[in-house]
């Protein structure tokens, strides 16, 4: 027998193997599909909505907008200890830090009471921790599944070999963020779980905004998880290679959480109402701690946008083009990854055409946390200028609202960036979700977000927008006489080229612009 009689077919069993590893994961074949359910009938979130004319009479939501790190994690721990029955979570990124393990804790301690908790992660950035969800996973009122994931867990070059034969499918991602507790109330925006998306982080922060919101429109929040969850995207994590099953995983895990937070009890989070015993001064179940309005719209992509296939229903672009579309007078758009593209550049100079203002906050190349995606932006910000659309760039030395008290606490970092996603058209309506203004948001990533048309919210998306841009906060950015786009702050002082940001952010950012990716931007 010569080598190759038997070393095609053993190349061929091999490749057939390795392409056999490199296709999608499916999801246990007895798995029952969840159906959406109704709010809790009972716990003290449904008590206390019970009580309320605006809800039970006339059918409102009610709106709290949660500009700050420091209150977003208190609503999300707060929400947490008021769990009856289910606790439904979908993040991106899921960080094992101290807000992730901290909010993970208040998990363990919800499902402990019987609350069944659901956690929902894509796999984008969740390779790596399998073992700590799967000891989270042994609980058993808590499951963990994760969306679009690698076959392969671990190592960088057998993920590149990976995503070479499935790059098309692993490169749509849920970049949804939901957390909703017994149907009643939800959380949702431009956070991720993590110290950065809290302010906590010694190294960058993120200037976010997240909107809560108890009533109807939250149980529509909870609809759109049982859709993602239902998925054949969404694997258990049990199927997942290289998970062991251990039942003393948990144990484990929960000698180090308990011993973690006894190191750990000066932390600014962890010194926070409710953690510290304190209880808040507006609690969740305040009716004055909202804006109640019927006059709101959740949009959700559907869950095919993950695998290519097309929209069963309009989508967060789809609503977002056809608003900017009727805009008559004004539009401030705030997007931390600002791409627009050939059309939509066209777009917003054709509005300013028609005589609308068109004002838009982005990073600056020094404040932005992913520099290539800069180079999108910057090579249609001449055109805009030009048009007359006025552009804030966040300096990385921006603090967000209301910080000041917070950096007095210990929160924050000297290093900020910007994730904010929002909208204000006409001044009449507002959006606040996780769609960025992007081609990946866009064609890409699933998104969500809601559309209110409440004066209020309104009018605190206009002021946070206006304290943003104020040049303490962000550069403004114009044309020089000779066409350059130029760079001025509060001080006066003029910038020729992208401020404060190193040879190496303007390095890779002119190189990407060079490079035929901006429709993966």
């Amino acid at each position: 027998m010569n080598a190759r009689t038997w070393l095609q077919p053993l190349l061929a069993a091999l490749l057939l193997a390795f392409l056999a590893a490199c296709t999608p994961m499916q999801p246990a074949p007895d798995r029952v599909d969840r159906v959406p359910q109704a709010p809790t009938a009972e716990g003290e979130l449904a008590t206390w909505l019970g009580s309320l004319p605006a809800v039970e009479d006339d059918g409102q939501t009610g709106f709290r907008l949660l500009d700050t790190g420091a209150e977003a994690f208190q609503w999300r721990v707060q929400s947490a200890r008021k769990a009856q029955e289910r606790i439904h979570i979908q993040y991106y990124i899921w960080r094992d830090d101290v807000a992730g393990r901290t909010l993970l804790g208040e998990l363990l301690d919800a499902a402990d009471r019987g609350v069944a908790v659901s956690l929902l992660l894509d796999d984008m950035d969740l390779r790596g921790s399998d073992d700590l969800l799967a000891a989270v996973n042994q609980h058993p009122n808590i499951e963990v599944r994760v969306f679009n994931p690698f076959r392969t867990r671990r190592g960088a070059v057998r993920a590149g070999v990976e995503f070479v034969f499935r790059g098309s499918d692993l490169n749509h991602r849920m970049h949804n963020k939901t957390w909703v507790v017994d149907g009643h109330l939800a959380i949702i925006g431009g956070r991720n779980i993590g110290d950065e998306y809290f302010e906590v982080s010694p190294y960058y922060n993120f200037t976010d905004l997240d909107l809560v919101m108890v009533g109807p429109l939250a149980t529509e929040v909870g609809h759109s998880f049982v859709e993602y969850w239902n998925s054949r995207a969404a694997i258990e994590l049990e199927r997942m290679r290289r998970v062991e099953q251990d039942p003393e995983k948990l144990a484990r895990h929960r000698d180090k959480l308990d011993a973690w937070r006894a190191e750990h009890q000066e932390h600014p989070l962890l010194t926070l109402e409710p953690l510290n015993g304190v209880p808040l001064a507006q609690p969740i179940d305040d009716a004055g701690a909202y804006t109640w309005t019927d006059q709101a719209k959740l949009v959700v992509d559907d869950v095919g946008k993950a695998k290519g296939h097309e929209h069963n229903r309009e989508g967060v672009a789809e609503a977002v083009a056809r608003r900017l579309d009727e805009v008559e007078h004004e539009l401030l758009m705030i997007s931390p990854y600002f791409v627009p593209r050939r059309d939509g550049t066209a777009q917003l100079v054709a509005m300013r055409e028609r005589g609308v203002r068109v004002s838009v906050l982005t990073n600056s190349l020094a404040a932005n946390d992913v520099a290539f995606t800069h180079s999108g932006y910057s090579r249609r910000r001449p055109v805009l200028l030009e048009a007359g659309v006025e552009l804030h760039e966040l300096r990385p030395t921006a603090l967000p609202p209301r910080a000041a008290e917070d950096r007095d606490m210990g929160i924050g970092s000297s290093h900020a960036s910007l994730h904010t996603k929002a909208l204000i058209i006409d001044r009449e309506e507002g959006f606040v979700g996780s769609f960025n203004l992007d081609p990946r948001s866009r064609y890409t990533n699933t998104e969500l977000g809601v559309f209110l048309r409440e004066p209020e919210i309104v009018q605190e998306l206009l002021e946070l927008y206006e304290h943003s841009t104020r040049p303490e906060l962000a550069y403004q950015v114009r044309l020089d006489d000779e066409g350059w786009p130029v760079w001025t702050d509060d001080e006066g002082t003029l910038y020729r080229t992208d401020p404060k940001a190193g040879i190496w952010r303007r390095f890779l950012s002119g190189v990407t612009r060079l490079v035929p990716v901006e429709p993966l931007l």
